[in-house]
């Protein structure tokens, strides 16, 4: 999926944390976007997702202005299309981790064999496969982590938007993530952008943005 974004503003109670943000993230690339705390990424990457609004602006998918999409079509989208870690995880407490996983598609055409068996793999790859029955409050927080990244991953979207995601990793587990994602970029052509504080997990892309006040920094 080809990202464009015009010209974003967006602010909170009067200050402005994005100040006429414009960049385009090629189909197929995997960009970091760094910058210090209360810099405006987390906000930026909520905008290109299309889970916050900004005030001004516009981002486009494929040549389309987000906005103009319907309820029910950025709905499908968020189910099969795209991949989102949040930096909270945002898991179903009352879900296991299976369970979560596969919410998505559950909530579109349904669950199919191939999906299962993916999601066996990733967790595999992830070390997580004997915990998927267990709950989020039965995980630690870096296995929480890897059970959303492989919600984010199991249906093979083509654009995957990352919070901080190794932020509750160890180094192993990190490597392992990062190199995941490096695969399925390579692999399957998949967009990702990442927000991280970590050079070194940055680094991992192919690109790195960073931002600054609001501003990507030249």
């Amino acid at each position: 999926m080809m990202i464009s974004v015009r010209n974003i503003e967006k602010g909170y109670n009067g200050e402005l944390v994005l100040r006429s943000v414009s960049l385009d993230i090629a189909n197929g690339e995997f960009v970091s976007i760094m910058g210090e705390s209360g810099s405006g990424k987390s906000s930026l990457l909520s905008i290109i997702g299309g889970f916050l609004s900004p005030d001004s602006g516009q981002v486009l998918w494929d040549g389309r202005d987000i906005s103009t999409f319907s309820d029910k079509e950025m709905s499908r989208l968020r189910c099969t299309g795209l991949g989102f870690v949040f930096q909270s995880f945002k898991l179903i407490p009352t879900l296991s981790a299976r369970d979560n996983i596969l919410l998505p598609a559950s909530l579109g055409e349904g669950v199919k064999d191939e999906t299962l068996e993916y999601m066996n793999t990733l967790a595999t790859r992830l070390g997580i496969d004997g915990m998927l029955d267990k709950y989020p409050d039965q995980l630690s927080g870096g296995q929480c982590q890897r059970v959303a990244i492989i919600r984010s991953l199991v249906y093979k979207p083509s654009f995957v938007i990352l919070d901080e995601p190794t932020g509750a990793l160890d180094s192993e587990n990190e490597d392992k993530v990062m190199v995941l994602l490096g695969e399925i970029n390579e692999k399957l052509g998949t967009t990702i952008v990442q927000v991280t504080h970590s050079r070194r997990v940055a680094e991992c892309g192919k690109r790195i943005i960073r931002l600054s006040d609001g501003r990507i920094a030249l």
